[in-house]
């Protein structure tokens, strides 16, 4: 009888050191997984202020990237340049009424603007610095969200693609219904 009891003493204490063993390692990753965002500063204290890159600004609210030649409204969709920042309320849109913003703002205007396709989002974010990851001195008042992009998915017709601002992170599973803010580009 004492060596069932010794027999079983010994497996509940290797046991509880293969559990204890499992609970440091998974709090070392853990651990590990929350600091990898910490070294990368944010973009409003990491670039120098007035400094565009290659973007050329104005005082209209236009960004030229002078590598594509894309020309960018500096502001979210629904609001104005005014003083050198974004005022207004940005909206926030299904896809498809995104896109017919976009339609209904070229009529306004007389410039063709649509919303920036995956690729175009990608060559306004930054990968050095996050929150959000642009260049704060092109786009000011930059959310912190998905952006939707004017192309979809190609597994699955009822999701549309975006850019998540505070990394750059792209992906094409946002449903098309939900409400994002977005861009515009000059055609």
């Amino acid at each position: 009888m004492f060596a069932f009891h010794a027999a079983i003493a010994h497996i509940q204490a290797h046991v509880l050191r293969r559990f204890v063993t499992f609970v440091w390692v998974f709090v070392a990753l853990v651990l590990a997984g929350c600091s990898r965002y910490d070294a990368t500063p944010q973009c409003s204290a990491a670039i120098e202020e007035g400094f565009t890159g290659y973007f050329k600004v104005s005082d209209t609210g236009l960004a030229v990237d002078q590598v594509t030649g894309r020309t960018w409204y500096r502001c979210n969709a629904g609001q104005r340049f005014q003083n050198g920042q974004c005022v207004g309320q940005a909206l926030h849109l299904t896809q498809a009424d995104a896109m017919a913003y976009a339609l209904e703002f070229s009529k306004a205007s007389g410039r063709k603007w649509r919303l920036p396709t995956q690729s175009e989002m990608g060559t306004i974010t930054l990968s050095e610095c996050v929150n959000p990851a642009v260049n704060p001195n092109v786009f000011p008042n930059m959310l912190v969200s998905n952006y939707w992009s004017s192309e979809g998915s190609n597994s699955n017709s009822r999701m549309g693609c975006a850019t998540y601002t505070y990394s750059g992170n792209q992906f094409c599973r946002e449903l098309k219904d939900s409400q994002l803010p977005f861009l515009l580009v000059v055609n």
